[in-house]
Formats: structure tokens, sequence, C-alpha cells
């Protein structure tokens, strides 16, 4: 793909073709986010009464998986993208539906909350961005894991 007659292709074309390089999943999350892409060929967000916010680029979300666009996103270290993404078969995409007031299972692209399917635990992606220290993390992790099933007969 020849990305520098992209940058000068209007936004419609320049979206169109880079999406084409990420696949289904990928772009039902930019489009969650309503993220579209600049001349750089980053993905960034415009509101009208509010800075442009820009959040990766191109070359960032051909590679990352969409759990790992979804943590940029809210701005959450390696450490946990890699920790969720390793053990992702014992979690659940959530969102709450404030009809029932339940949360409820949703596709990836979807996700707000993540559900720990041993516990019911419920952690919200805002919340996960606040754990600044890598020890508290660790204490989370351990806390899953340490409800996980030993045998495999769970």
């Amino acid at each position: 793909m020849n990305y520098q007659l992209l940058k000068s292709a209007s936004q419609e074309i320049r979206d169109d073709y880079l999406r084409q390089e990420l696949g289904m999943e990928k772009c039902e999350v930019l489009d969650k986010y309503r993220l579209r892409s600049n001349v750089a060929l980053y993905w960034e967000r415009r509101h009208e009464h509010q800075p442009t916010q820009e959040f990766f680029s191109q070359k960032f979300a051909r590679k990352a998986s969409p759990l790992g666009m979804i943590f940029y996103i809210y701005k959450l270290c390696y450490a946990k993208v890699k920790y969720f993404e390793q053990n992702w078969d014992n979690f659940a995409p959530c969102v709450y539906n404030w009809q029932s007031g339940l949360f409820e299972e949703t596709r990836l692209s979807n996700m707000e909350f993540i559900k720990h399917l041993r516990t019911g635990s419920i952690l919200d992606l805002r919340y996960l961005a606040t754990i600044n220290k890598y020890e508290d993390f660790l204490r989370l992790c351990n806390n899953f894991d340490e409800q996980q099933p030993t045998n495999g007969f769970f």
C-alpha cells in the first residue's frame, strides 16, 4: 500500500484503505470509539467542542490485537495487555445494561468491563487504568490466578 499517496487522499478514501488492512473486529473497535485516520496515518477521535485525541498509528493497529487496541485507548500499560491476552480464556467482555441493571457479556469490540469467569468479578477498564503500581497489578493478577482450577475439571 502506498502510504505517501494515502496521506494526500480524502478522509473517506484514506479510512477505507486503512481499514482494509485491519479486519472486521479491529474495524468494530474503530467504529465503537468513532476513530478516523488523520494525514499522519494515526487513528484519532474528533469532537466538536473538545481537542482532537490521537490514539495510535496504523502500524500499531495492524500489529496489535483488538484487545490491545482497546487497552491502548484506555491507556492501559503493556503488562496489563500481556496478562489479559495470555489469560483471556478466563475472562469475558461485558457491558452494563442500565435497563436491566445487569452486566451482560458482549463482543470484544463492544466491551467496557471485563468479567472473570470463575468468580464473576467485574473489572471496569477505567479502574484498571488507575492501577499505577506494578505490585498492585500483580496482586490483582495473583488473586485471579488463585481462583483458577488447577486440574482442568471445573
